[in-house]
């Protein structure tokens, strides 16, 4: 150990030096790492200095991981530098406290990926998204059973259980990427449009920001996003707060009597859409929605020359993608309007399902460049190609599983019970089957089910006989039979408005002529969430399958896979898996999509494998195939 002396006079220099040196460099650290919001100029800042930016919606779980670059760098090179993307709950806690944040739902990467294109982040957590999504993004198990009556987005103890589980697992695992921290999140949205729910609760809304404060910190910029009619403004921002008031709304509304309003409940800040929405959804059995460019272009435009000043803006959504698997929601205003969302959600956006660019994509590029040329990176345009499409031809299916064989891939297994829900059967999505059995005939009896959720499949002695629908009818007349079996599809729990509490299966009675056999412990019930089609015992087809089947077959690729689309006429609704991945449902004679997106990175250069489940009409035998084709149908324009 040694010392050294140094003398009065050089040590107080010395010290005052070093005291400066770290003012300066604790100056540009604080400069560096800030974005903030100026109430007083209504502007958003980073580092000290006003930021712009023009922001499109783009959700990493629609979209395979292997693509997220190619759908991130098209989007920046529009002139876009925020990408915007809701958190679905139920994509990374799919059951209680199993968390999965790899592959598809690795948001980290996702996020990093956009940061290295030089995207900032908007991150939209919920835990509530709406977004077109089974529940609102809300895990079924958080429903509880129906007897429970969990409230949920409410001051509910059970559901606030939930919450701060999944929170305390998701928001520390966000707190690196913000900004402060040297990552690209500078927005973070609390709950989802809450004016446009029934609870109204303040406490909850309060509640929520306090969470995010909690694991975020006190200077993460937190923001509300609701609709602009009087009582969406009345319910969902969070008065008297630090958090900012946005609203969401097309180009059909005029930009200053929208914020005009909004300005009657948030007198400073900046003037956000947090959703413009340049395209709109679409329902099975509904036209598809479309919206012009030249609209969207005009209305964009005069937001941003407005002369209220600086209007930031969110196209929702920019990209739209898939909803693979069983991950569509539904909508429901009214009973008995049950209206599912379709496996594509396109949206009419400017980048198509697969990743194009559109008209309307150059006509927003351009209204950014004319308006915010500093936001274009015009290099980046040189970057950006539609990805290679190709027809593969027809895929025959040789093997079968036939009804009632579908039995053998069930997850679970319930004899001598009552009726339970999917939720009691602590089962999310798929098909669940009732079946019960007489020792006497049933002589032709009407079945009548009331609450059917949501659509069932009907077979007498394992024979098809035909199905029951949510939106349509709850009657059917049947043969004389000893065995009913009821095969019932969860075709998406509803994700918007005030029938969100959306238990699936059958939740109330089931008559035969005037007995309710729903009563007793005598069905036989089987869990079927078919995410395990590559177990199927399939032999050779040697008669004409029937409704309830699945079929397989093969089709082989030459050279590198290119995206595809299976083209479904022959066949009425059901599922279909390509390589054991869940492509989605299809229902052609609904529409108003018709093909299916096969991204490239699904397939194999060789053998391929498909499988079918087939529910309400097989084709003839020499009919037994699909196509491949290299074109989308998602339906033509309303």
């Amino acid at each position: 150990m040694f010392s050294t002396r140094i003398p009065a006079k050089a040590g107080c220099l010395l010290l005052i030096g070093f005291l400066g040196i770290c003012v300066i460099l604790l100056t540009k650290t604080f400069s560096y790492q800030g974005f903030s919001v100026d109430y007083k100029k209504n502007v958003f800042t980073k580092d000290g200095k006003t930021f712009d930016f023009v922001s499109g919606s783009l959700h990493y779980f629609r979209v395979p991981h292997q693509l997220w670059h190619d759908r991130l760098l098209k989007l920046r090179a529009s002139g876009i530098n925020v990408v915007s993307t809701y958190i679905p709950w139920n994509f990374h806690e799919p059951h209680p406290s199993q968390y999965n944040f790899v592959g598809d739902a690795d948001l980290f990467k996702f996020i990093e990926i956009a940061q290295s294109l030089g995207l900032f982040v908007n991150i939209r957590p919920g835990p509530y998204i709406c977004s077109e999504w089974d529940l609102g993004g809300i895990p079924y198990f958080v429903l509880g059973s129906k007897k429970d009556g969990v409230q949920m987005r409410t001051m509910d103890s059970r559901y606030l259980s939930h919450v701060e589980c999944y929170f305390n697992e998701l928001l520390p695992r966000l707190k690196p990427y913000l900004y402060e921290n040297g990552g690209p999140i500078i927005l973070v949205q609390v709950e989802n449009e809450y004016g446009s729910y029934k609870a109204c609760d303040f406490d909850y809304m309060t509640y929520i920001t306090k969470l995010m404060r909690k694991h975020l910190g006190e200077t993460a910029i937190l923001y509300t996003a609701d609709g602009w009619d009087m009582h969406h403004l009345i319910c969902g921002p969070i008065h008297h707060s630090d958090v900012l008031t946005t609203i969401n709304f097309g180009p059909n509304s005029d930009h200053e009597s929208a914020f005009h309003r909004m300005r009657s409940f948030q007198g400073n800040g900046p003037l956000v859409n947090s959703e413009f929405y340049p395209g709109w959804l679409d329902h099975w059995g509904e036209p598809h929605q479309c919206k012009s460019s030249n609209l969207v272009r005009t209305e964009f435009t005069k937001m941003l020359k407005s002369a209220m000043g600086n209007v930031f803006v969110n196209f929702y959504m920019f990209f739209g993608g898939t909803n693979f698997a069983f991950y569509n929601g539904a909508n429901m205003a009214f009973e008995p309007k049950y209206q599912p969302d379709p496996t594509s959600y396109d949206y009419d956006a400017p980048m198509t399902e697969s990743g194009d660019t559109t008209q309307k994509y150059y006509a927003i590029r351009n209204a950014i460049k004319e308006s915010r040329p500093h936001l274009i990176d015009e290099h980046l345009l040189s970057k950006v190609v539609n990805s290679t499409k190709q027809g593969y031809g027809r895929v025959k299916f040789h093997e079968i599983l036939k009804y009632p064989g579908i039995k053998s891939l069930a997850t679970k297994q319930l004899n001598n019970v009552p009726l339970f829900t999917f939720e009691e059967l602590q089962q999310d999505y798929g098909f669940v089957l009732y079946e019960k059995t007489y020792s006497n005939f049933y002589h032709n009896a009407e079945l009548e089910i009331p609450e059917p959720r949501d659509m069932v499949y009907v077979f007498a002695d394992d024979k098809y006989i035909g199905k029951i629908y949510r939106s349509e009818n709850k009657n059917l007349t049947l043969p004389s039979f000893t065995k009913l079996g009821l095969l019932v599809e969860n075709m998406g729990r509803i994700n918007y408005g005030p029938f969100l509490h959306d238990y699936k299966g059958i939740v109330g009675a089931i008559k035969l002529g005037q007995d309710d056999v729903s009563k007793g412990a005598d069905w036989n019930i089987w869990s079927l969430p078919l995410n395990n089609t590559e177990l199927a015992q399939f032999e050779t087809i040697k008669i004409q399958p029937g409704p309830g089947s699945i079929l397989r077959g093969e089709f082989t690729i030459h050279g590198k896979p290119a995206d595809t689309w299976v083209k479904m006429s022959k066949f009425g609704k059901g599922v279909i898996f390509i390589n054991g991945r869940n492509l989605g449902r299809y229902w052609p004679i609904k529409g108003p999509q018709k093909n299916l997106y096969v991204p490239s990175v699904f397939l194999n250069t060789g053998i391929n494998e498909m499988v079918l489940l087939e529910l309400v009409q097989m084709p003839s035998e020499k009919d037994l195939y699909v196509e491949l084709v290299g074109y989308p149908d998602v339906g033509s324009c309303n």
